[in-house]
């Protein structure tokens, strides 16, 4: 069974976090001869409104035009505060991208980083690198300051 998700985000958005603004974060799985899909994805959708009976009304009004039968389950959440940027980057060779927890960015390690990693360890260490096993996966984690959307 196909299980994808939707979750709409309203946030407190702004210089002076004063307007919300939705965010649409969803996971879609599909299967197809024997395959299975996943896709995920978290973005701006548009800002609603000044006050947050207007804004949770015009969020209401997404989800009823979005329950079309794609979606598995649809949900609204509120959040008082803004919403942390994820982003992407490439380095070695490897797709980084922002942890939930937004003090690191996080890739697999692959061919490519190791070839760097031999033939000049320290170089990479010293750029800010380091690689870490996790449930036998070699993943390469660098620091970064949080991120948050202010507009």
């Amino acid at each position: 069974m196909d299980n994808s998700k939707l979750i709409m985000h309203v946030c407190r958005t702004g210089e002076k976090e004063q307007f919300y603004t939705l965010y649409n974060e969803g996971s879609i799985v599909k299967t197809t001869d024997g395959i299975t899909r996943r896709r995920y994805f978290c973005n701006y959708q548009q800002n609603l409104a000044f006050k947050k009976v207007d804004a949770m009304e015009k969020a209401e009004l997404f989800r009823a035009k979005w329950n079309n039968g794609f979606w598995d389950s649809i949900e609204i959440q509120y959040h008082d505060s803004p919403r942390m940027i994820y982003s992407k980057f490439e380095a070695f060779g490897v797709e980084f991208k922002t942890a939930k927890s937004g003090k690191v960015m996080w890739g697999r390690a692959n061919s490519e980083f190791w070839d760097l990693w031999r033939a000049d360890k320290m170089a990479v260490k010293s750029a800010g690198f380091w690689v870490k096993k996790l449930d036998y996966n070699w993943l390469v984690f660098c620091k970064c300051e949080p991120d948050y959307d202010f507009e």
